[in-house]
């Protein structure tokens, strides 16, 4: 009777396995993989762009007015990501991390949870400085033409973090506002000006990268 395979089978018997010996032998992720996910909440600063961003709805973020200020609390869950990096793309202060870590077994959903605490404290409101006198209006240039105004100081950044806005760059797009993950900046583009609530903003930097003019300072 002819058996097709046996002299094959026979021979891959004894001959070396093409297969990869895990977990035998350790065997490393392919470079740029996408693995669990490591959260440094030192870094993060609360603006809530990654739970906005997430298409699988992962990350939940805890908020509790303890002595200090905002406890935060965010949590990644790894049983509903779907590992498209897009929070980590957005994290302007680099809070979350892919790893090639590809053991993600697990028994139960605690297991696959990532989450880290921090304390966010209130800003510290500084005193404004006092305005400076007015200077007096030059005098007439000779044949009666007034003399050049001065120019403009230029803006320089605030020392608490926040956004500066330079008025003579500015052509209220309103894209700051749009992009604000807090809902700290407001733009009225027919009366033009340009509003920010200090309490909600972070201090991320968002509205600043987003304005097509460069005239936010941070």
């Amino acid at each position: 009777m002819d058996l097709p395979f046996v002299k094959e089978a026979v021979k891959q018997l004894f001959s070396k396995s093409s297969c990869a010996m895990y977990p035998a032998v350790p065997s490393e992720a392919a470079p740029h993989y996408r693995g669990r996910i490591v959260y440094h909440p030192e870094l993060c600063i609360n603006c809530g762009m990654c739970e906005r961003v997430c298409s699988g709805n992962a990350i939940t973020r805890k908020v509790e007015k303890v002595e200090e200020g905002d406890k935060i609390t965010m949590t990644f869950n790894l049983g509903s990501c779907t590992f498209c990096a897009t929070c980590a793309d957005f994290c302007s202060r680099h809070a979350i991390e892919f790893t090639g870590d590809y053991h993600m077994v697990a028994t139960k959903e605690e297991d696959l949870l990532v989450s880290g605490t921090f304390i966010k404290k209130p800003p510290v409101k500084k005193p404004a400085p006092p305005k400076p006198a007015a200077a007096p209006a030059a005098a007439p240039a000779a044949g009666g033409a007034p003399a050049p105004a001065a120019p403009a100081a230029p803006v320089k950044p605030r020392d608490d973090g926040k956004p500066v806005n330079d008025p003579s760059k500015c052509v209220y797009c309103t894209l700051c506002a749009r992009k604000c993950p807090a809902g700290a900046l407001e733009v009225d583009r027919a009366a033009k000006t340009w509003t920010l609530d200090e309490d909600k903003c972070v201090g991320c930097g968002t509205c600043a990268e987003a304005c097509p003019k460069k005239c936010i300072l941070i």
